[in-house]
């Protein structure tokens, strides 16, 4: 069975993921990607980083790093002009931002899409 690949959600240079582990991807000056791993302090968890030269041990640091401290997701920062390599996982689409959410791949019609987002905002109003 084939193995499923990770999505990540891209965050911007600078931005904080306070419920997150971010993934730092760059460049030596000779080219090779090299990561930074960390995440903020919360509660009782301490804030971390690490450095890796092989970008898939990063990432399983990463995800070994969510489940255990808690965190809900990894997301990937990359350095500007950076190419991302698909051998890594998917970036998705950033869908934080979005009022009423991601709703692209449900089987909801634009009624029931525009219902929701009423409700949501007549709550928002109360």
């Amino acid at each position: 069975m084939a193995e499923e690949q990770s999505s990540f959600r891209r965050i911007a240079v600078g931005e904080d993921a306070p419920d997150a582990v971010t993934v730092g991807i760059e460049a030596h000056p000779d080219g090779r990607p090299f990561a930074a791993v960390w995440w903020p302090a919360v509660g009782d968890v301490d804030g971390d980083e690490a450095q890796y030269d092989d970008i898939p041990a990063a990432f399983a640091a990463a995800e070994a790093a969510r489940k255990l401290l808690g965190f809900s997701e990894v997301v990937v920062v990359l350095q500007q002009g950076f190419l991302w390599n698909p051998a890594w996982g998917r970036i998705g689409p950033d869908r934080s931002r979005e009022p009423i959410g991601d709703v692209s791949n449900t089987d909801l019609d634009s009624g029931e899409v525009y219902r929701l987002a009423r409700g949501i905002e007549g709550e928002r109003d109360a």
